[in-house]
């Protein structure tokens, strides 16, 4: 006899968490809340007799439960909560967890990968980087804007690091404030070289980065931006669905005939930036890669979109590279027919 199915929602925060959970048909046999805490959790779990399916929302905490959670229940999805069906009425810790298991039981929620592997602690150190720059951004726009309100050009390259420049500035205040950003770009700037260290150490320790490394435009640092994010090649199962999931293709918002736009698909920016950023630096090199841009500018193909489709290349690429665990050269591309020729002539004699 087959066991019953169960369905858990957990609402997951800090100090603590609710579970509610519903059998086959939707009723709530199970509602309790507990410290956020392992022990507590399971304890939770080890209550329900049956096929346990568990689901809980994408956060700062998911990692960490994922990975001390999925051997406990026979199936654990974390989703995403940007596509959660919104829900009326007043909202309660329980009523979110029961909202979650009713969405797994009728199979509306959208997965967000995790995993176990040592690329998610790789994800760790990314993300932190990835911080650290968006907050020197955020602090040079904030020094420029100081002396833009006083008319004083900041064009020059060296103007980050020149704090002389303070002297510049009429406004007392303002004297003070660009003093103290100076500072502190310039404290993140050396926080962001140790980063690079790190990143220099995985390059000799994992042979994914270093394969990465060949393709023009990566650089060490986009490397293991990309051997982070995307841990398990395997699990894109085209460069279609890769390049959706690096928000380089839209898709059409389309209803009774008519197109009412275009809209990206939901996935990390990160990757987008970092193969554009790559597509760039591969128009300036010598090599097949700028061919194939300005080939397609002499098509007529404008800058943008060409610059686009460079990206969308090197993105097939480095996924390309990751599953076979290959370096690449400039015959790439012949390479890949010539070794999918030799498959299939290897298979049709094994038939």
């Amino acid at each position: 006899m087959p066991l019953m199915k169960y369905y858990i929602g957990l609402d997951v925060h800090s100090t603590t968490s609710t579970f509610a959970v519903v059998d086959e048909n939707g009723q709530c046999v199970l509602r309790e809340t507990v410290k956020t805490s392992e022990q507590s959790l399971v304890h939770v779990i080890n209550k329900i007799n049956g096929e346990r399916h568990m689901t809980l929302e994408e956060s700062s905490i998911s990692q960490w439960l994922y990975i001390h959670l999925k051997d406990k229940v026979d199936r654990l999805l974390i989703c995403n909560p940007t596509y959660i069906a919104k829900k009326q009425g007043a909202k309660t810790d329980f009523r979110d967890a029961l909202h979650l298991a009713q969405e797994l039981r009728t199979n509306h929620l959208q997965p967000v990968f995790h995993d176990t592997s040592h690329w998610m602690e790789l994800r760790t150190s990314v993300s932190g980087y990835l911080d650290i720059v968006e907050e020197i951004v955020r602090f040079k726009n904030r020094l420029k804007a100081l002396f833009r309100a006083e008319a004083i050009n900041t064009d020059e390259n060296s103007f980050y690091k020149n704090n002389l420049r303070v002297k510049e500035l009429k406004n007392p205040s303002a004297k003070f404030v660009a003093e103290k950003l100076f500072n502190q770009i310039e404290f993140l700037e050396s926080e962001k070289e140790k980063y690079k260290k790190l990143f220099d150490k995985n390059r000799k320790k994992y042979r994914p980065i270093r394969n990465l490394m060949t393709i023009p435009g990566i650089s060490i640092i986009r490397a293991n931006i990309i051997a982070a994010l995307v841990c398990q090649p395997a699990r894109f199962n085209n460069k279609h669905k890769f390049w959706g999931y690096c928000m380089l293709v839209r898709h059409l918002e389309e209803s009774g005939g008519r197109i009412y736009g275009n809209k990206r698909f939901f996935g990390r920016r990160e990757l987008r930036n970092v193969f554009i950023g790559a597509a760039e630096n591969a128009m300036r090199l010598d090599g097949e890669l700028r061919d194939k841009y300005e080939s397609q500018r002499a098509k007529g193909i404008d800058h943008k979109d060409a610059k686009l489709n460079l990206a969308k290349q090197i993105a097939a690429i480095a996924l390309c590279l990751l599953k076979n665990n290959d370096k690449y050269n400039e015959n790439y591309g012949e390479h890949l027919k010539e070794r999918k020729k030799l498959r299939l002539e290897f298979y049709n004699q094994t038939l």
